[in-house]
This record gives structure tokens, C-alpha cells and sequence, in this order.
């Protein structure tokens, strides 16, 4: 059985989950619940939990105040979180499951799912919640890329640009290239801050540009040349105008 403790504030939030849990996965037993932060902790430290639905939000605090009070975390946590923009890009900054109120039954499947072929993978997923910790707290931001042999945790500002290859995304970093199994809009739409998109197939890092050449290429920091579009030729002079 897959211990499990859910810590949610919203009653009926908690009661729909349980059903839900119930119908998914007979094997998740429920072995505790609360919506405290004081009370998760101890809760946490005496039940010794396979699995923890964390509500980022709660009576007392946020989840991650139980977690910087844990000494270890080794337990699998999917976070349930009211929408916030912000919030979510650092869960998928971070490659680290979440579900947004109110729980869709097929996401939360997909969830157990991968938290039950996770839950031996401890250390792993202890440094994905070092790594949305960071992203949530604003510190130097980092995002997860996995590819088909492992996951690499990457700063924001050692990826140069990103390059589209049919369906799959090329990133060129300060020390690697990384070939990733997702199209080059989604981390357009992704990396907001810094990037853009200076032609169909290029995304770059706004800090990386070193000038714009004769050509009418962007010359970046690791000397690669990337073509500017005619319709966003205005948009990158400005850009470069401003740096």
C-alpha cells in the first residue's frame, strides 16, 4: 500500500480528492489528513508517508513551510494549487507535479501514476523541490530538462538560445547541447523573461547577444550567428538598442 497524507485547508476539496483516490488508485491508502502547517509536520514525521498532496496555501501558512522544516524529504509530493501564473511556471520550471483546483480526475490519474513510478527515485525528486524552492523563492532560477537518457537541472542564464527541430527543441548552453522532446512555442511560451523569439526557428537569450553583423545575424556569446526574421528585424533592434 502507498501511505499517503493529504494536507489541503478546503473540506470539500479534501473530500473530492479522497473520492477520486479511492476510484484511481485502490492501492493509496489514506493515513492521514489536515490543513495545518503545525499539524502536517507532525503528521509527516510520525506516519513516514510514501505520497503528499500539499496544498501550497494553508490555514497557518504555505506548504513549502513544512518542507524548509523537514531535515529530509523522502516522501513524493504533488502539489494542489488555486491558479496563479507565477506558481505555475515554477512547477514547470521544475518538472515537479502539480494539479490545479478544482482536480481534474485524469490529470490526478496521470499524477499517481508517475508519483507511484517515482516513490523509489527519492533522491531525484528531493533535488526537483530544491530546485522549484529556488524558483519560487526568486533566486538564481533554474529549469529541468529531461532528455531520453536523464534530467539535467540548467540556469536560466547559461541557456545562449534554443534552436526548433521538427518536433523536438536543441538548447545550446554555456557548457552543452541538450536535445529536448518538445517543441520550440512551448518554451517560448515558457521562457518569457530575457528570450525571444528572433526567428521561426530561434529563441534566444536576450543577455547572450554580443551585436548585430552586416548580415543581418545576431552574433551571441559562444560566436554562433542566428538569422533575424524580416518581420522581427524592428523588434531585435530595438532590443539591442536597450541592452
Amino acid at each position: 500500500m502507498i501511505k499517503t497524507i493529504l494536507i489541503e485547508d478546503e473540506l470539500n476539496v479534501r473530500a473530492a480528492l479522497k473520492k477520486m483516490l479511492h476510484i484511481i488508485e485502490p492501492n493509496i491508502q489514506i493515513i492521514a489528513e489536515t490543513g495545518y502547517v503545525s499539524e502536517a509536520l507532525t503528521l509527516i514525521k510520525s506516519k513516514k508517508p510514501d505520497l503528499v498532496f500539499l496544498d501550497i496555501e494553508l490555514e497557518d501558512g504555505n506548504g513549502f513551510d513544512i518542507l524548509k522544516q523537514l531535515e529530509t524529504i523522502d516522501f513524493k509530493v504533488i502539489f494542489t494549487t488555486a491558479y496563479n501564473q507565477y506558481a505555475i511556471n515554477a512547477f514547470k520550471f521544475s518538472a515537479i507535479d502539480y494539479l490545479l483546483k478544482p482536480i481534474d480526475p485524469t490529470e490526478l490519474q496521470d499524477a499517481v501514476k508517475r508519483a507511484i513510478l517515482s516513490i523509489k527515485s527519492k533522491t531525484e525528486h528531493q533535488n526537483l523541490l530544491k530546485v522549484l524552492k529556488d524558483n519560487i523563492e526568486k533566486k538564481e532560477q533554474k529549469i529541468v530538462l529531461k532528455t531520453t537518457e536523464q534530467r539535467h537541472i540548467i540556469l536560466i542564464k547559461d541557456i545562449i538560445r534554443l534552436e526548433a527541430d521538427g518536433a523536438y527543441t536543441i538548447f545550446i548552453c554555456k557548457n552543452q547541447k541538450l536535445i529536448i522532446s518538445k517543441n520550440l512555442k512551448y518554451y517560448q511560451d515558457l521562457l518569457t523573461d530575457d528570450f525571444v523569439r528572433c526567428h521561426q526557428s530561434h529563441l534566444i537569450n536576450i543577455k547572450h547577444i554580443l551585436s548585430i553583423e552586416r548580415n543581418e545575424k545576431l552574433k551571441l556569446s559562444n560566436n554562433d550567428l542566428v538569422p533575424i526574421s524580416i518581420r522581427k528585424k524592428t523588434e531585435i533592434h530595438k532590443i539591442i538598442s536597450s541592452l
